[in-house]
């Protein structure tokens, strides 16, 4: 395939967008004439709020800079209606007769028309809205050849023009009323403002949600801090704790409320009467006020909460009080919340007809698919959308194709499914890492529009546009970016070498500044697989550690503006609350005293981004070291793969209901509960007396020494008590047997930092992630596996790589994505490397990281 130069599909989309409809230039109105202007643009700002009038003039002043890059022309910008040629921007409801004409049928916020009048020398652009009259204007610019494929103006297309006459006449109305993308850690301070107002220009152009109207966001903390008094004399309106407590200790953000209190129903209507008549005040279009309760777990123990029914009825039963006596005053009235934590799982009471509900697409811990519960949140209320995940950065770290955002492949798929379903709306989390996620966020944005849209074409335009005689060598590239390529030399130098080869084809200096900061993004991924190397080998978090997170948060600092990772959110997470806690306030991202000691340095330039990316892949390729961490951030899944049923100890009858494994100098293992539960372990100690404690992040929830029993009953039953769902800690000292019920979402780590020694038991099982090709282990003496397609073997220190610490076991075509699994003729000290370190004891009771899962697009079906 031959491919087109960035200035030969320039001219080849202006051929199409202004030459043909400059041949009817007699019906249509000119809006360049050799370069010039040939009309002025005008907002029509009568009727519109402050705040609307305010969209209306930048709409305007966007129109006529990008006109100006284009041709060079200078078009006027004003406010005054006159008998001059004119771009009018403006609401339907001071045009409603043109608007009529040119199709449009609906109120709907966000529906605009375009309509061309030759006979009075006007364009008109007007909308339901005035975001909606700026997705007219972006629509314009599109047709024009205008493309904002990511935020940062380099990535911007802008087309030569000299003519251009407009003949046209379109209503467009979205199948969603919202189609929101945001930033969850954002953009805060005056440094990263011009980065925030890129976003803003970015997903207005493609006709994003900024100034909507749904409002599901956690609301109880805002329900407080706006009637502190209340709540402060009235302890009954806070939720009762299991102890019979009253939950008033709690920060409000975290606070839950005593659902079935009338006067706490009483406070939460009024309060939300009224801030929806405060949110009228900015836009007068507004419907819609959250119910929804504070982040994470937690519910009202009271006895009449208790009778309301289950943790959601309870939630539900809130929002329906508040829906019925907010329509009763305003038919217009609706109330919003998420299907989210204590409350995912749908009701079992009837939903008033003006509550709307966001089925949130993570943290799914139900007996259901996310389809299957997305349809049964749609058989109970009337209205509902999705709370999307495109990228959350403690998952997915703006790595290669780790987040659901980064994968057109998942927006092909998912994004018409739902709305095939009556969604009426996307309202998705994301972080700034375009580096990973621009091509993927870019097509999400169309099909959000247009469910129906073809992707192919967008994704040729992104390669072709962008990087012109490059763009081949840039579609293999974001071909493996999408793979979510395991942080290891041989998977992440062919991204180095694309880069490398798409530099030799182009000398096109705009092309060349986009692969510049696709060159910073790749050393931002290898500095952060250094990072995660050490993080994974210190626990500890000493001097080692806290070397490696600066050197990683320097050059996060030092390319922020290039807004190819969000340094902001990954210091967040990062240079807050460890550096507290570790005592390094160094590193401290909010002291007031004094900036973080990674805050130094200027921004690399492009010559230093070169220098750098050299070294970095000559270092990859002098990197022997296989390994690859992963989160223990755990999604159930279900995958392919044998079951040879559940594990047992050689030379034993194998149970088919529980399982049963030996280990020797101790164990890491993980309870993964869905929810509160009781989770049963039977642990048997071999000799020694033997320690277990189950650890929720730092605190102990269960402690308790075993000794070894005499006789036939040699197992100790242990209940233990999981108050929600998380991933529960298990620490195990000394040599045992433990036995394990099908139901127990058990497993267990074995690591380079954590192997397990494992005393001929088996079948245990692990996954192989798509695309591995070789699988790199360790054992001594002995690792016993199956390798599907090829039978048994056993391996040990004999089997390693020449000069090297590990063995690579070649994965058979077809068998990677599957769960594999060792036999009972394993003994000793086991470790993987290069796939997740975790082993299951039953084949049912499969978990993964949840980045494996993300970037798989496994079912979270158990």
């Amino acid at each position: 395939m031959r491919v087109v130069s960035t200035k030969r599909l320039a001219s080849l989309i202006l051929a199409i967008l202004v030459t043909l409809p400059a041949i009817a230039s007699a019906a249509g109105v000119e809006v360049l004439r050799d370069g010039q202007a040939a009309l002025r643009i005008v907002s029509d700002v009568r009727g519109s709020t402050p705040a609307g009038a305010a969209v209306l003039r930048d709409t305007a002043t966007w129109l006529a800079e990008s006109l100006q890059r284009a041709a060079g022309a200078t078009l006027m910008v004003g406010e005054e209606i006159d008998d001059t040629a004119l771009l009018l921007i403006g609401r339907v409801e001071q045009w409603p007769e043109v608007a009529r004409k040119a199709g449009l049928k609906t109120g709907n916020y966000d529906d605009y028309v375009i309509a061309t009048r030759a006979d009075e020398r006007r364009i008109y652009v007007l909308g339901n809205s005035e975001e909606s009259a700026r997705f007219g204007v972006a629509d314009l610019l599109r047709r024009w050849g205008f493309r904002f494929f990511v935020p940062s103006p380099k990535w911007h297309i802008t087309p030569k023009l000299k003519n251009l006459v407009v003949d046209l006449t379109v209503a467009e109305m979205p199948q969603l009323m919202e189609r929101r993308i945001w930033y969850a850690y954002g953009m805060s301070g005056q440094d990263l403002k011009p980065l925030l107002l890129d976003y803003e220009r970015w997903a207005a152009a493609n006709r994003l949600t900024l100034r909507g109207l749904t409002r599901t966001g956690h609301s109880y903390g805002n329900i407080i801090g706006r009637n502190q008094e209340a709540f402060a004399k009235h302890p009954t309106l806070s939720a009762m704790k299991e102890d019979g407590t009253r939950d008033q200790t709690s920060v409000p953000n975290a606070r839950k409320f005593c659902f079935s209190n009338p006067r706490l129903i009483e406070l939460v209507a009024r309060d939300r009467q009224q801030l929806l008549a405060e949110n009228r005040r900015s836009n007068p279009a507004s419907f819609m006020v959250s119910v929804d309760p504070s982040d994470g777990q937690g519910t009202c123990h009271c006895e009449t909460c208790q009778a309301l029914g289950t943790t959601t009825d309870r939630v539900m039963h809130l929002a329906n009080e508040t829906a019925r006596r907010l329509r009763a005053s305003d038919p217009r009235a609706w109330v919003g919340l998420y299907a989210y934590s204590s409350h995912r799982l749908p009701p079992t009471i009837d939903v008033q007809p003006n509550v709307y509900v966001q089925v949130a697409l993570g943290f799914n811990r139900t007996q259901y698919s996310l389809p299957e519960l997305v349809d049964r949140w749609a058989q109970k209320v009337s209205a509902i959308g999705l709370r999307e995940y495109y990228g959350v950065e403690a998952w997915d770290w703006g790595l290669p194709g780790r987040a659901r955002g980064a994968r057109v492949a998942y927006h092909r798929k998912w994004i018409p499914f739902y709305a095939d379903r009556n969604l009426n709306g996307v309202n998705a989390e994301t972080n700034a890492n375009w580096g990973a996620q621009g091509l993927g966020l870019y097509v999400a944005s169309q099909l959000l529009w247009n469910p129906k849209a073809q992707v192919d074409p967008l994704v040729n335009e992104f390669h072709q546009m962008l990087f012109g005689d490059a763009a081949e060598t840039m579609r293999r590239f974001y071909d493996k970016m999408e793979s979510a390529p395991p942080l290891r030399p041989a998977t992440l130098l062919p991204l180095f070498e694309d880069l490398e080869l798409a530099w030799q084809q182009t000398d096109d200096p705009q092309v060349r500044s986009r692969l510049s900061d696709l060159k910073a993004y790749l050393i931002y991924v290898a500095k952060f697989r250094e990072f995660d190397l050490v993080r994974g080998r210190n626990p500890e978090r000493g001097d080692t550690y806290y070397a490696s997170l600066q050197s990683l948060m320097n050059y996060a600092w030092r390319v922020r503006h290039r807004d190819v990772i969000h340094y902001y959110a990954l210091a967040r997470r990062l240079c807050n609350g460890l550096p507290v806690q570790d005592q390094r306030l160094e590193f401290y991202m909010a002291n007031k005293d004094r900036e973080p000691i990674w805050k130094t340095g200027d921004a690399f330039s492009d010559e230093q981004i070169s220098r750098l990316f050299e070294k970095i892949v000559a270092d990859l390729r002098a990197d022997g070291d296989p390994t690859v961490t992963f989160s223990r951030h755990l999604d159930r899944v279900k995958v392919a793969g044998d079951d040879a049923g559940p594990g047992y100890i050689h030379a034993t009858t194998q149970d088919k209901s529980i399982a049963v494994a030996r280990f020797r100098g101790g164990l890491l293992g993980y309870l993964n509960a869905a929810g509160p539960q009781t989770a049963k372990i039977g642990i048997a100690p071999t000799a020694k007396p033997i320690t277990m404690t189950v650890m929720m992040r730092d605190d102990v929830i269960l402690e308790k020494q075993f000794h070894v029993r005499d006789g036939d009953d040699k197992f100790h039953d242990v209940e233990i008590s999981l108050p929600r769902a998380f991933e529960y800690r298990v620490e195990m000292t000394g040599d045992f047997e433990l036995r394990v019920p099908r139901e127990t979402p058990f497993v267990f780590e074995s690591s380079v930092l954590r192997p397990a020694w494992i005393s001929y038991s088996g079948p245990h099982y692990f996954y192989v992630p798509q695309g591995t090709r070789e699988l790199i282990v360790d054992a001594n003496p002995r690792l016993s596996l199956m390798v599907p397609g090829q039978g048994r073997r056993d391996v040990g220190p004999a089997d390693r790589v020449p000069g090297k610490s590990y063995i690579a076991i070649a994965v058979p075509e077809g068998t990677d994505g599957a769960m594999w699994h060792t036999t009972t003729q394993t003994r000793g000290q086991v470790m993987l490397l290069n796939t997740p370190p975790l082993f299951s004891l039953h084949r049912s009771t499969v978990f993964v990281p949840r980045e494996v899962s993300e970037s798989e697009g496994l079912s979270t079906q158990p």
